[in-house]
């Protein structure tokens, strides 16, 4: 903020950024490595550390009910509820209000929207805030199905922007049915019940059964939707409009 004031500020600023950048960086490292081996793990393991906490459901969403030879608890019908819930806020609000139509507007010709007379700079802010609040919800429905941790969401980034490209960037019900498709999918693979469907074809079963775990389920799933992507870049829904065709 002092080095901005001065009238040579424009001409210095390239080489006080090639300072500064690094000159900072060492001082954080460095402050953070002293307190790291003056207060060990009193300071650093509470704030830093990698333990999971578990959250604790209410009382009324610890049970569950028979569903055939199934038990299926109130936690995940809740978070199925939550799911719609949101879904059906989400297209009511970029279906029938006005920010809806400009966050629409917005996203199909920029440049247009702007020219219109609508606060693109606002409809960004709004964007991300609604998708910030969904994330925090996502986050909090999460938290009712294990311990939260630092890495906890590490295990739906792929899948998340798999959903996403998938089902075609900006389409509501793209993200649904890709989300089906994919976790179907996943569970096909995963709990090998594809592979006895297929007896008739060694060569397919076996090959079935050597992806039929979590980890090798996904890499089939990511390899099928490379595959698929090949045919159809934009999605199952891609956007229409005269800006998209060109």
């Amino acid at each position: 903020m002092l080095l901005r004031r001065r009238p040579q500020f424009e001409r210095i600023r390239n080489w006080f950024l090639v300072v500064i950048l690094p000159l900072s960086a060492g001082i954080a490292w460095s402050i953070a490595a002293a307190l790291g081996q003056t207060y060990a793990l009193a300071v650093t393991q509470p704030w830093f550390g990698a333990q999971n906490v578990d959250v604790t459901a209410p009382d009324w969403l610890r049970k569950g009910f028979k569903l055939g030879a199934y038990q299926l608890p109130y936690v995940r019908v809740f978070i199925l509820v939550l799911t719609v819930a949101c879904l059906i806020g989400v297209y009511l609000f970029l279906q029938r209000s006005a920010w809806g139509l400009r966050i629409r507007a917005v996203t199909q010709n920029r440049s247009m929207s702007s020219c219109l007379g609508i606060p693109t700079q606002r409809v960004d802010a709004l964007t991300f805030a609604l998708g910030s609040g969904l994330a925090g919800i996502a986050g909090c429905a999460l938290s009712l199905l294990g311990s939260v941790g630092p890495s906890t969401g590490q295990n739906y980034i792929v899948d998340t922007f798999m959903v996403v490209v998938v089902g075609g960037v900006g389409k509501l019900v793209g993200t649904v049915v890709a989300a089906m498709m994919i976790g179907i999918l996943n569970y096909l693979i995963g709990a090998n019940i594809l592979s006895p469907l297929v007896t008739w074809f060694p060569s397919l079963a076996n090959f079935l059964e050597f992806f039929a775990n979590a980890s090798m389920a996904k890499v089939m799933v990511f390899a099928l939707i490379v595959t698929f992507l090949q045919f159809r870049p934009a999605g199952l829904f891609p956007q229409k409009g005269r800006m998209v065709d060109a």
